[in-house]
């Protein structure tokens, strides 16, 4: 079997919640020999290295993999997300890392929300419409949501009117143009589809 599914034995029976690290590796055109997957991605080449995964104390695990956009033949940028999961695959806290030059934007852990409170509907009264909550899909908006405000604070000052960081960077038109957050939400995305039967 060539496909080899690197998974956690988790402590509760009932859940068998793994990680699909060769199918990640797959959608990032694969690994090389050294554990990292090189690709391009908008217009910009990046560099995931294989995650590493540590089983936590309640059943679930915690993840981690770094994430490089490349610049002049180096690490323009460098970059690490974390998550943790439940035993069930439940994603219950994310946070990103990144450094670039002398700057460091970090996003703070950002925990699992709670799901909104049903109104109260009076008596003989129709129920309200209420919109779906996806309490895995706000988690990384709000991620994201921080990670852009750190963005900002790191890139305003002196070049305030070049709101890209990396335009900054000179030289490489990829590093003047990529746009980083769209490089980790990609490999979020494809995190979050290869943990057990996709992470909710």
């Amino acid at each position: 079997m060539k496909a080899i599914l690197l998974a956690l034995a988790l402590i509760t029976p009932a859940f068998a919640v793994g990680f699909d690290t060769e199918g990640f590796g797959q959608r990032l055109n694969g690994w090389k020999k050294n554990g990292t997957a090189l690709y391009d991605f908008t217009d910009a080449q990046y560099c995931t290295y294989k995650p590493t995964m540590t089983q936590t104390t309640d059943g679930g695990f915690y993840i981690t993999t770094q994430v490089d956009l490349i610049a002049f033949g180096d690490a323009g940028a460098v970059s690490h997300i974390d998550m943790t999961f439940s035993a069930g695959g439940m994603l219950l806290s994310a946070q990103l890392r990144s450094t670039i030059g002398r700057k460091t934007i970090d996003t703070g852990l950002v925990r699992r929300p709670e799901a909104p409170t049903a109104p109260a509907v009076a008596e003989g009264e129709p129920a309200p419409n209420v919109m779906p909550f996806h309490a895995a899909e706000e988690l990384i908006i709000e991620l994201f949501n921080r990670y852009d405000t750190e963005m900002r604070k790191v890139s305003e000052g002196k070049d305030a009117e070049k709101r890209d960081l990396f335009s900054r960077l000179g030289g490489s038109k990829n590093a003047k143009t990529a746009n980083l957050a769209a490089g980790l939400r990609h490999n979020c995305n494809l995190m979050l589809m290869h943990v057990g039967g996709g992470a909710r």
